[in-house]
């Protein structure tokens, strides 16, 4: 972990909502660079749009992925029991999003065992490949989800989870126009090692880069 800057709070690493819309989400308290928010919009094209706030936030994001655009935003979460609800404004765009999340019996289970789980087992190569692939036939979640990797940026990253939750609906609105329901996700943007999920959920986490 020597030299690896930390980030903590929280992602959502894909939402699709309807046929061609595909947002990242996160909000994170704490980072080099203080707590900032971003979401990120691909289109089906794979232009990249980041929204974050505040400006220090969208350029240090800026140097783990890459984008098309950056547009500075006001972006407001407002958390209930379940849900998360996401305003996202600009001068070029307004987004409403609105997503259902639960902790399922299952995860109840697996939750407080993430929580303690060590720092050196996360950043095991062997860890990081065969997590994914053990839960995905008991969550429903991507095999082929990475939990390290190099990003289209040369960053290494890894991700550290200390909770998760299923995403199990939500709804996105642009300028008052509904995008579509939440729904899998079947692009699969270049992000290095990365790539977009099948099915959203949304992690408490930290974030090593390097």
């Amino acid at each position: 972990m020597r030299g690896m800057q930390v980030e903590r709070g929280y992602m959502i690493p894909t939402m699709q909502f309807g046929p061609d819309d595909v947002f990242l989400y996160e909000d994170w308290e704490e980072s080099p660079v203080g707590p900032y928010r971003a979401l990120f919009h691909y289109s089906p094209d794979d232009f990249r749009t980041l929204y974050a706030q505040p400006r220090a936030g969208m350029d240090f994001v800026s140097t783990v992925h890459r984008f098309d655009r950056k547009v500075p935003s006001s972006i407001r979460p407002l958390w209930g029991p379940g849900t998360l609800k996401l305003e996202v404004r600009s001068e070029e765009a307004e987004y409403y999003l609105e997503v259902r999340f639960r902790e399922t019996p299952l995860l109840k289970l697996i939750n407080p065992a993430v929580a303690l789980m060590p720092a050196f087992v996360s950043f095991n190569p062997l860890f990081q490949k065969s997590a994914p692939r053990l839960l995905a036939p008991l969550l429903g979640t991507d095999p082929e989800q990475k939990m390290g990797g190099v990003t289209e940026m040369g960053r290494t990253t890894v991700f550290r989870i200390k909770k998760v939750w299923l995403v199990t609906g939500g709804s996105c609105s642009c300028g008052g126009r509904d995008l579509g329901g939440l729904t899998e996700c079947h692009y699969r943007h270049d992000m290095g090692d990365f790539r977009p999920i099948s099915r959203a959920m949304l992690s408490k986490l930290e974030l090593y880069v390097s």
